[in-house]
């Protein structure tokens, strides 16, 4: 499939996104994780093409959104606006990584724009602040290694890397992937710092699929946090998807793609 590009222009920053065209049937919108862009949910997205009107955000500094110094409540207020100026809502929100912190918090924040959404392994751990800074600082050192090492590889190198570190992916997943990481900034990383998750979920209040990887991979979120989370917000439900990491969708595809059928029907 084809997916429509469009471009929603803003006082100072533009976001890019794009769509099926299917209006007049629920939105369904999905926001990426970090180094990603919106076709990046191309697989996910295509199984749901015909019950949804879909849209396929790219955040600031990612895509083909703006660049530019933006902070993670800047994107949050980003994905509010687009809703508000698309007239979504209320949408089917689902986010991964950095993108489910920027749906949570639109819940929190924007309890009328978000029915139900859907998070793959949020960034939300139990460290203390203390610890959160220093995982942070190292996290994003990490990053900007990261993104000077991409920089030097042509497609093909970056091809082959990509299907040497994930060998369990579709073949499907790695256009989009290899795309992506020509379109990041080096300005995304200020995106990344969110206020703690403890107090955020205390003010959702929408229907909420948290899905999570296994205990021993590289997935973020551990099982004492879904404890916490279910102790904290009744309107939580958790799965574990049994053999993925923290790219869960790209990892276990079709028990994901179950895991979220079983919630919106």
């Amino acid at each position: 499939m084809d997916w429509q590009g469009h471009n929603l222009h803003f006082s100072d920053h533009v976001i890019h996104y794009y769509g099926n065209g299917n209006v007049g049937k629920p939105a369904l919108v999905f926001c990426h994780g970090f180094s990603d862009n919106g076709l990046c949910w191309h697989r996910v997205a295509l199984r749901f093409t015909d019950q949804f009107d879909i849209y396929l955000l790219d955040a600031r500094n990612h895509g083909q959104s703006s660049r530019g110094i933006a902070s993670a409540e800047d994107m949050t207020q980003d994905l509010a606006d687009v809703i508000t100026a698309l007239e979504l809502e209320p949408v089917i929100a689902v986010g991964h990584s950095m993108g489910a912190g920027t749906v949570a918090a639109l819940a929190a924040d924007y309890p009328h724009l978000v029915a139900k959404m859907i998070l793959e392994d949020p960034a939300w751990s139990d460290e203390d602040d203390t610890q959160k800074t220093k995982s942070m600082r190292k996290r994003a050192a990490g990053f900007a290694k990261y993104l000077e090492m991409i920089a030097r590889l042509s497609d093909d190198q970056l091809l082959a890397m990509g299907r040497a570190q994930h060998p369990s992916w579709s073949l499907e997943d790695f256009p989009s992937w290899v795309q992506s990481k020509r379109e990041v900034d080096g300005f995304a990383l200020k995106g990344l710092i969110r206020s703690p998750w403890q107090t955020l979920i205390q003010n959702i209040t929408c229907p909420t699929l948290l899905l999570y990887a296994d205990e021993t991979s590289d997935g973020i979120v551990q099982q004492k946090v879904v404890d916490q989370i279910l102790s904290l917000n009744s309107c939580f439900q958790c799965k574990q998807i049994t053999g993925a990491g923290h790219n869960l969708r790209r990892e276990q595809f079709e028990a994901y793609i179950t895991a979220i059928e079983a919630f919106l029907n």
